[in-house]
């Protein structure tokens, strides 16, 4: 475990991190996971892994990047690598898996096979409710038991037909996400607006310009800019924005470390800038906000 910033960080939860990560893969069903844990895993994150929690059925409370649901299954949630994310399943009744695997693996050419996971799935925490649709939960349970069998058993090609049945799940919970519009410009636009969210999250700490991460693109702001506003509406400084004030806002209600220490860690020379900018992007000074997610 790690408990930087008061927030514990876990390869799988309550497991500490291995030397073989960065090819690593794994699924489980929840009962044998939950149970452990008297049904409740409470907040934590895992820094260099992605994860798939498909709830089958049973109810499910659920803390996701400062959001709470309080919903029933089928339905499943992406967690992105470092979302905080926290469950309480009901007790016995609940049914369904848990897939964890490598951002690297998620992020490789190969194991996508040409094509892009949407970013939205790639990097954006999601609820996907399933109720009413029959044919998808079919074909989800069928691939998440093919799965199953896949990393029990111990076949020739065991690595590549997992990641194959992988791939085709999340094609299938992409399709949820896609908006309309001219194919040509999504694939152009939204191609580098995956590669700027990947650079801001390196860089958004260090609060570089926007002409920073255009001649690191080969492009220019305003290419930049208008690939943005045609992806997400947003331009690159709302991007990197948004980003820190995500952060700040995690710091806030997973940790107790002081505002001053949060605005120092994200850059701010100054904390009451950092005050002044989080009440401008949220709409509460830093204080305000954590009291208030305390005692709600």
């Amino acid at each position: 475990m790690n408990a930087g910033a008061g927030i514990s960080t876990y390869a799988l939860y309550r497991e500490e991190p291995s030397v073989s990560d960065p090819e690593f893969f794994h699924i489980e069903d929840i009962k044998s996971r939950a149970r452990l844990f008297n049904w409740s895993i409470s907040v934590h994150s895992h820094p260099r892994m992605y994860q798939l929690v498909y709830v089958r059925s049973g109810r499910v409370r659920a803390r996701v990047d400062g959001r709470e649901y309080d919903t029933e299954g089928p339905c499943l949630f992406t967690i992105p690598s470092s979302v905080v994310h926290g469950f309480e399943f009901e007790r016995d009744t609940t049914l369904g898996y848990v897939i964890t695997l490598s951002r690297v693996l998620l992020a490789d050419d190969q194991f996508r096979g040409g094509s892009d996971v949407p970013e939205e799935l790639r990097n954006g925490a999601q609820l996907i409710h399933l109720q009413g649709r029959e044919s998808e939960q079919q074909f989800i349970d069928q691939t998440m038991q093919q799965l199953v069998n896949e990393y029990r058993n111990n076949e020739p090609g065991k690595q590549k037909l997992f990641e194959h049945l992988l791939f085709s799940l999340l094609i299938k919970l992409g399709r949820y996400l896609e908006v309309p519009g001219d194919p040509r410009s999504q694939d152009h636009y939204g191609k580098r607006y995956q590669q700027l969210c990947e650079l801001i999250e390196k860089y958004y700490r260090d609060h570089r310009p926007c002409q920073y991460y255009a001649d690191a693109l080969c492009t220019t702001p305003i290419g930049l800019n208008r690939a943005c506003k045609a992806v997400s509406g947003k331009s690159v400084g709302d991007l990197i924005q948004d980003r820190l004030a995500l952060e700040a806002q995690r710091m806030l209600i997973y940790s107790s470390a002081p505002v001053s220490l949060i605005a120092y860690e994200l850059g701010f020379s100054d904390p009451a800038y950092f005050s002044r900018f989080f009440k401008r992007r949220v709409g509460a000074s830093p204080s305000t906000f954590r009291d208030h997610r305390e005692n709600h």
